[in-house]
């Protein structure tokens, strides 16, 4: 069974949009680099929630569909010349077969019936076309303040536990069962400068948050001013520089 769809709701969508970092051109240029090929006649951003990601992959394409089952995400979505959205999930892509020379999926595979998925972007996927799978995960470290990660894990998360999600790892093994080949995987350590305000606003766009607010019974007022209270103690100066790592995985379809 499939987990809720967190971001389905006007108010969480609105706070993924403004608090979560852009680091999707990271990304993109890695990907650029290992496929060598600077440029893609047509690609699919699965999961694009607010276009952050459709936003990097737009440079890189001459056509982008851009998909999401959450209707007041996509509404927050950038308008691009060359992107054409629309409202769908991932497991059924309302696409032809042999569509796309490239298909990204950004901080939402664990979202997802993988089998499913998979199985469609080896479908809508054009012979030797690229499937690349990749999340940017917060590590907790506060370069400035080594005391910032006990009070992410021991007050935080012990209070808004993260919601569950498929765990399944991706495996040359498990792809090659949806004539993907796993070429590769890498982690690209990143920091991401953030002041308290925007910690917090990143922090209230997390799932763990909406599963307490949307989802619960707390309101977000009292939440962020919760998260509010714990972080700004540990900020000695205007920003901090936080540690994350992007995560991505690179399939080729056989």
């Amino acid at each position: 069974m499939l987990p809720p769809n967190y971001f389905a709701h006007e108010t969480a969508a609105e706070r993924y949009a403004q608090g979560r970092p852009y680091y999707h051109p990271l990304v993109i240029e890695r990907v650029v680099k290992f496929t060598r090929i600077p440029r893609f006649a047509r690609a699919l951003d699965v999961a694009c929630g607010a276009g952050l990601s459709t936003r990097a992959l737009a440079e890189v394409a001459d056509q982008v569909d851009a998909i999401d089952n959450s209707a007041p995400m996509l509404a927050h979505a950038p308008k691009l010349p060359n992107v054409f959205y629309q409202t769908a999930s991932a497991e059924k892509l309302p696409f032809a077969e042999n569509t796309f020379d490239l298909i990204s999926v950004s901080s939402a595979f664990h979202w997802f019936d993988q089998d499913q998925f998979l199985r469609e972007a080896a479908r809508v996927l054009k012979p030797r076309g690229w499937l690349f799978i990749y999340k940017n995960v917060f590590l907790g470290d506060m370069r400035e303040n080594p005391d910032f990660k006990p009070w992410l894990s021991d007050v935080y998360l012990a209070k808004y536990k993260t919601p569950p999600r498929e765990r399944k790892r991706l495996t040359c093994e498990y792809t090659a069962e949806f004539g993907l080949n796993l070429a590769s995987r890498e982690s690209v350590p990143n920091d991401v400068p953030l002041t308290c305000e925007q910690l917090t606003a990143y922090f209230l766009s997390q799932s763990n948050v909406i599963a307490a607010v949307e989802h619960g019974t707390e309101s977000i007022e009292d939440v962020a001013a919760w998260i509010d209270h714990g972080v700004r103690p540990y900020f000695k100066q205007t920003v901090g520089n936080f540690a994350f790592t992007s995560d991505i995985h690179y399939l080729v379809k056989s």
